[in-house]
C-alpha cells in the first residue's frame, strides 16, 4: 500500500466535497461494528513499502484512541488536522510519509479494541481508513486501555522497508488519556490478532519488541482536568522516558507527531561495504 501523493490542496477539495466542516462526529464516522477490512484477525501483515513514486517511505503508526472519552481526536484530525500531519513532514523534506491509522480500545470490555488501517500516502486513502474506524466510545471505567495491542500489531504485523531496506526505525504514536495495561493475556493474543498460539507478554517486553524496528511514542492527552490528573498517566513515563509527551491542547496533536518525526528521523546516507572492504585491505597491507 501507500500509493498516490498528498497534497493541501487535494485535501481541502476532499474535505469541501464531503462537507465536513458541516457534518457531526457521527455522520463523518458511520461505522456501526468493526470494519471487516479493518479486522485485526484477517491482517497477517501490513506492508510500507518504497516505490517509484515514494523511493524512501518513511513508515509511522498513529494509534488512536477511540473509547468514549477521546473520540474527538480521529474527528480533529479528519476534519481539520491532516495538513498538520502529512504536509507538514513533506515541507520539511521528508517527501514519502506513509501512515496507518489504528484505533484502540480496551481489550477487556470492548468488542473492537485493535482495528487496523493501511500504510497509505494520499488524502483519498488516508481519509477513507480513517473514516471507517469504528468509534466503539466503550471502556470499562478500569482506568487502562489496550494501547500495547498497537505495540504488538506494529512488532509482529507490520513490514517496512525504511528499516527492512535502510536500517532507519520507523515511528509509532499511541495517544490517549489511560494508563495502559501491564501484559497482554495470551488469549486476548490469539482473540485479537491472526496468531493461533500465543503466550502472554508484559507491556514492557512488547513495546521493546516494537522499539527494534519503531522510534515509540505516548501522547498523553490533558484535554480535561480529570485526564491531568498524575493517577491518568500511569507508567508511562517509566516505559518510555522522554518519549512520553503530555499535550495540554489537543488540537496540536497532529502537529506534534509531524515535528517529532521531523527531529527524529535520521536521513539515509549509503555506504559501500565495498570500499570499506577495500579500505581496510589497504591498511593491512601497510602495517
Amino acid at each position: 500500500m501507500g500509493g498516490g501523493r498528498f497534497s493541501n490542496d487535494a485535501y481541502a477539495r476532499l474535505r469541501k466535497a464531503k462537507n465536513y466542516s458541516n457534518k457531526s462526529r457521527e455522520e463523518i464516522f458511520t461505522s456501526r461494528t468493526l470494519d471487516p477490512e479493518m479486522d485485526p484477525v484477517k491482517a497477517l501483515v501490513r506492508e510500507s513499502r518504497d516505490s517509484e513514486e515514494h523511493p524512501e517511505s518513511v513508515s509511522i503508526i498513529v494509534a488512536l484512541d477511540v473509547t468514549g472519552s477521546m473520540g474527538f481526536v480521529p474527528e480533529h484530525i479528519v476534519k481539520e488536522a491532516l495538513p498538520d500531519l502529512i504536509g507538514s513532514l513533506m515541507e520539511a523534506g521528508i517527501e514519502d510519509p506513509q501512515v496507518l491509522f489504528l484505533g484502540i480500545g480496551d481489550f477487556i470490555y470492548d468488542r473492537a479494541p485493535l482495528q487496523v488501517g493501511q500504510f497509505e500516502s494520499s488524502a483519498e486513502l488516508l481519509d477513507r481508513w480513517l473514516t471507517r474506524v469504528y468509534l466503539e466510545g466503550g471502556g470499562g471505567g478500569n482506568n487502562q486501555e489496550g494501547y500495547n495491542l498497537a505495540h504488538l500489531f506494529a512488532a509482529r504485523h507490520t513490514s517496512i522497508d525504511c528499516w527492512e531496506k535502510r536500517q532507519q526505525k520507523g515511528f509509532l504514536f499511541t495517544i490517549g488519556d489511560e494508563p495502559v495495561f501491564p501484559t497482554i493475556p495470551a488469549e486476548i493474543i490469539k482473540r485479537y490478532t491472526c496468531t493461533n498460539q500465543a503466550e502472554t507478554i508484559t507491556t514492557e517486553a512488547i513495546i521493546a519488541e516494537a522499539q527494534e524496528k519503531y522510534n515509540v511514542f505516548h501522547m498523553h492527552l490533558e484535554h480535561n482536568e480529570w485526564a491531568k490528573q498524575e493517577s491518568r498517566k500511569g507508567n508511562w513515563k517509566t516505559l518510555l522516558g522522554e518519549n512520553f509527551i503530555k499535550i495540554p491542547d489537543y488540537k496540536t496533536v497532529a502537529k506534534r507527531i509531524a515535528n517529532v518525526v521531523i527531529e527524529n528521523h535520521k536521513p539515509y546516507t549509503a555506504t559501500s561495504n565495498t570500499n570499506t572492504s577495500s579500505d581496510d585491505s589497504e591498511v593491512e597491507n601497510m602495517l
